[in-house]
């Protein structure tokens, strides 16, 4: 049977406390500016995501909406003959067979 000595540890100095309470707190502050601080995983970059993510949230939400007035406009075009017409007009000022147009606007004199 083997007897083993117990060792007893000789209790820190008071710089030795020092010491080792500054590099403990040195540690934690520097692993607490990792974690707000690190490239591409840190608090700020988490942050910035978030903004990122609502901005894209609401720019689809604007494209959804955009997407159901053109699919909209898309089906009465191809199924009401009175709205076809009233775009034809207005937008490409196309008129029916006999029919002229008449422009009253006063013309602005060139300098």
């Amino acid at each position: 049977m083997v007897i083993k000595k117990k060792k007893f540890r000789t209790p820190l100095s008071v710089l030795q406390r020092k010491q080792l309470i500054r590099i403990s707190l040195a540690i934690v502050i520097l692993s607490l500016l990792w974690l707000v601080f690190a490239p591409g995983s840190g608090l700020l970059h988490l942050r910035q995501q978030k903004k990122n993510l609502a901005a894209l949230v609401a720019e689809q939400e604007i494209l959804v909406q955009q997407n159901r007035d053109m699919k909209q406009d898309i089906e009465r075009l191809q199924n009401d003959k009175k709205y076809l017409e009233q775009v034809a007009r207005e937008k490409y000022g196309m008129l029916k067979d006999n029919e002229m147009v008449f422009d009253f606007a006063k013309e602005k004199k060139k300098k």
